[in-house]
């Protein structure tokens, strides 16, 4: 699954958690790293920043100079806690759908709207993540399969997330599969610079601009695409026909395209 990433245990780690992280190591095709007393700082040098995992208690941790990022379900336990309370969220009102629908999450990321979706979305849909830098796939995939919430319908709502570590255009470019709903949040070509939790991973993101030929892409392959951002009138430009959805005070709104897969 994964391209070239070694995971290391945490300098305390005991023999259980060393053994845990020998076998999700070998779960995801990473190398398995003893740790042998080294610091951090001596690991990178030897196996590269970009490329190493410090597995710890709390699951796989990137660890850089501006800090450390663990898999959390951030932003979709607030959201979810909305739902609970019969609240609508902006994300599913964009999907717009009552029955089970296939979902292609193209830019998975921290996992936040995967997570909302495979919860909030009619029993029966089918949620597929892709994420393109393997580290944020390692940590968001052990999320998704390994991470236990206090609430039995969360836990069950990670484990039916299938996450990939695929970059997008390469995965549609090459795609045979229809799905009712692409998504796309392409949050590091328009970044929040005041967001703590992306300091840690923001170098290593794809920071690429969502291209028309990706959204045709996804057009020629979905019911409807939807598209998350502060700043959609580049968008709105080159398809006029998308409608804007969001609340009323928030500055995030979402496009929605409809395709060119009918039923």
């Amino acid at each position: 699954m994964m391209a070239e990433l070694y995971v290391v245990p945490s300098l305390k780690a005991k023999g259980t958690l060393s053994q845990e992280a020998e076998s999700w190591a070998e779960s995801i095709g990473a190398v398995f790293v003893p740790r042998r007393g080294r610091a951090v700082e001596q690991l990178r040098r030897r196996y590269g920043t970009e490329h190493l995992l410090i597995y710890t208690s709390r699951g796989p941790v990137i660890e850089r100079d501006e800090g450390k990022h663990f898999f959390s379900l951030n932003m979709a336990e607030l959201r979810i806690q909305q739902l609970r309370k019969g609240k609508a969220d902006h994300l599913l009102e964009a999907f717009g759908v009552k029955r089970p629908v296939s979902v292609l999450d193209a830019t998975c990321g921290f996992g936040a709207d995967s997570i909302v979706a495979s919860f909030g979305l009619p029993a029966g849909s089918a949620i597929t993540a892709l994420e393109a830098v393997p580290q944020m796939a390692a940590v968001t995939g052990w999320g998704f399969s390994h991470y236990v919430h206090d609430k039995c319908d969360v836990t069950e709502a990670l484990r039916r997330i299938r996450l990939y570590n695929e970059n997008y255009r390469t995965y549609l470019a090459n795609c045979r599969e229809t799905y009712d709903i692409i998504y796309f949040d392409p949050m590091f070509s328009q970044p929040v610079q005041a967001s703590c939790q992306f300091q840690p991973v923001r170098a290593i993101m794809d920071h690429e601009e969502l291209t028309r030929a990706s959204l045709e892409r996804a057009m020629h392959l979905s019911k409807r695409v939807v598209v998350k951002g502060r700043f959609l009138q580049p968008l709105l430009q080159a398809f006029p026909a998308a409608r804007i959805m969001g609340g009323r005070y928030s500055r995030v709104r979402y496009a929605v395209l409809e395709g060119n897969i009918h039923g």
